[in-house]
């Protein structure tokens, strides 16, 4: 059933009777979400309603017909027809519906990160920053925006903890606004590549140190992504293993011996 949204639960119905081409007191209505104001941007959601129009009447079921060179009961072509087996749950998986939840997931994300981008913008203004947010990258459950600025490491902070921080309030503004579940990639003058060779050397650096010494070398804090690459690179290690410690957002690597 078709889902419909507004700013309150009446806009919603609107949409939906508009959608429908029916008024609004004969559609079946059912809500499935009430609007959230929320605060500072964050926590607001839109109504959301499901709709169908209300059934006049109820079709009557096929009746027997007699013919006149016998008295057994001639079904109709309808009722002659094999039954079909009912769908089976891997039916969901035709490519035609695929390609139709794609496209709505693309179409949420896209609606979400055009809001994100006027929130980081206010973010960045009130901040003293001069920015220009524009998304670069739209997947169904990840986003790619790139911050242009004259002062970029104003926008990265120290050891990037600014971007990095924003990047999680982004992620919950994401899932706020219609589009759970987004991954959100902040990028700045290709801080993201440049920090990716630098963790290639790192992990390289802390492999060295391990060996020789023996101990386990704590690295800082960092964020998922990054611990996720570190862990990546010395999977296949045969002298080192690596393991998560700590808690969010305090969360680190810790590179091991392996035995």
């Amino acid at each position: 059933m078709p889902i419909y949204t507004g700013k309150t639960i009446e806009e919603a119905k609107q949409a939906a009777g508009a959608a429908l081409g029916v008024p609004v007191d004969q559609l079946k209505i059912k809500v499935l979400q009430e609007p959230r104001r929320g605060f500072l941007g964050i926590g607001r959601r839109p109504a959301q309603i499901s709709a169908e129009p209300i059934a006049a009447h109820k079709p009557k079921a096929a009746k027997e017909v007699k013919t006149p060179a016998s008295s057994a009961p001639v079904k109709s072509a309808a009722a002659q027809a094999p039954a079909k087996p009912a769908a089976a749950a891997g039916d969901d998986l035709d490519p035609v519906v695929i390609k139709a939840r794609h496209a709505a997931n693309l179409k949420k994300v896209r609606t979400a990160g055009d809001q994100l981008v006027e929130y980081l913008q206010e973010i960045f203004k009130n901040l003293g920053i001069g920015t220009v947010p524009t998304i670069t990258a739209v997947e169904a459950h990840a986003i790619t925006v790139d911050i242009k600025s004259p002062e970029p490491g104003r926008v990265i902070g120290r050891h990037g903890q600014r971007i990095n921080a924003l990047e999680q309030l982004s992620n919950v503004f994401m899932n706020y606004h219609g589009a759970p579940k987004t991954v959100v990639m902040l990028d700045t003058s290709n801080y993201r590549e440049r920090r990716r060779q630098t963790l290639h050397e790192l992990a390289q650096r802390a492999e060295t140190e391990v060996v020789a010494s023996g101990q386990a070398v704590f690295l800082d804090p960092m964020p998922a992504r990054e611990r996720k690459q570190l862990h990546k690179e010395l999977e296949d290690n045969p002298h080192v293993k690596t393991y998560s410690h700590g808690r969010e957002p305090y969360r680190s690597v810790v590179v091991a011996p392996q035995n």
